[in-house]
């Protein structure tokens, strides 16, 4: 499948990037990340035009890139300024692309189509990445799998009772309510009412002895951005009344079958509790790392190059339905974009 790239896709958390080179690569093209002397982020191919050496090899000097190899300076807007050699005339063709980018959420976005087709206000927001009654730690985590393999995970809440020990719950897995599409936005939302709290939220602080409604409401927006609204309150009680623990999920693909998977759980409770924190940041990372991912790398590995998953003709359950409906809007964005021609620059491929 095509990748997409006429979005806005998680390059970093903000705290990453720093007056250092961070090398990462981003829908197959190898890019450098860097902060400027004024704070601001940018982003450039990570090639220098002379021998191919990746600039993130090189030196941060002010606002310029200084390859490793020859020394050749690079501004954040991706022109050579100083070539160190001869009588010091730059060539022509001296320049590297600089990426569009927007710093919002604790998040830095990176637009890698046309730059004069980058709108900010697409932008997919994240309320409690925003709001400051919540508490919020970060994540990450690289995944050797395609980013719609990740996706379907998430839109098929179901697994958790058969993948991860601390979401098991005696009745058998959640219900799957109605989950509407509205637009491009999809909707898996999953319930167990009337039920005792599993093992996370009894480690949360529900009461252990009482009974309660527990929601797992996941909203999906293309190409790979997810936010998942899951609490639990006392029986038919409302949202805001009990324990909610709102989780992002940011999917950016590396190359075909590898991906970059930002996560972060929020809380509106025991907000100052710096050992829950910390407790969360463990837990989460133990979940997605030694759980989730490697079922995700173990269907890749079985598919090997494959990414579309229809042409393998899965058999699907009903609880597919909004994996399905993900995965047909990314397949249309794909063939609008063939359709219309967005030309970049042909990607270096990283190994």
């Amino acid at each position: 499948m095509t990748l997409i790239r006429n979005a806005w896709y998680a390059a970093a958390w903000s705290h990453e990037i720093q007056r250092t080179l961070l090398a990462r690569t981003i829908l197959q093209e190898p890019v450098v990340l860097f902060r400027r002397e004024d704070g601001e982020p940018a982003a450039l191919a990570d090639r220098c035009p002379h021998r191919f050496v990746p600039l993130h090899r090189g030196t941060l000097k002010g606002d310029t890139v200084e390859c490793g190899y020859h020394g050749l300076c690079f501004n954040a807007q991706g022109a050579c300024t100083h070539n160190p050699h001869g009588n010091g005339l730059i060539p022509r063709m001296a320049q590297v692309r600089a990426y569009p980018l927007v710093e919002s959420q604790g998040v830095v976005w990176i637009w890698m189509g046309p730059p004069e087709l980058a709108d900010p206000a697409t932008i997919v927001r994240f309320e409690p990445l925003e709001d400051d009654r919540f508490e919020t730690v970060h994540g990450y985590l690289h995944v050797n799998a395609n980013y719609q393999l990740i996706s379907d995970n998430l839109l098929d809440l179901t697994h958790g009772q058969y993948v991860h020990p601390m979401f098991r719950n005696a009745a058998g897995p959640a219900a799957m309510e109605e989950s509407p599409v509205s637009g491009d936005t999809v909707w898996a939302r999953f319930v167990r009412r009337d039920q005792l709290p599993n093992q996370y939220f009894r480690m949360l602080g529900f009461p252990p002895e009482q009974r309660g409604d527990h929601r797992n409401f996941m909203r999906w927006n293309p190409p790979g951005n997810l936010l998942l609204d899951v609490g639990m309150t006392a029986v038919g009680g409302r949202p805001e009344d009990g324990l909610s623990i709102p989780t992002t999920h940011l999917l950016t693909p590396e190359t075909e079958t590898s991906s970059h998977y930002f996560w972060a759980m929020s809380r509106n409770f025991r907000t100052d509790d710096r050992v829950l924190s910390d407790e969360l940041l463990r837990v989460g990372i133990d979940i997605f790392n030694n759980e989730d991912k490697p079922v995700i790398e173990a269907q890749q590995a079985y598919m090997q190059s494959e990414t579309d998953l229809f042409k393998m003709k899965p058999i699907l359950l009903s609880t597919d339905a909004p994996a399905v409906r993900a995965r047909r809007i990314l397949k249309e964005r794909a063939e609008r974009e063939q359709r219309q021609g967005a030309a970049v620059p042909v990607p270096v491929h990283a190994k």
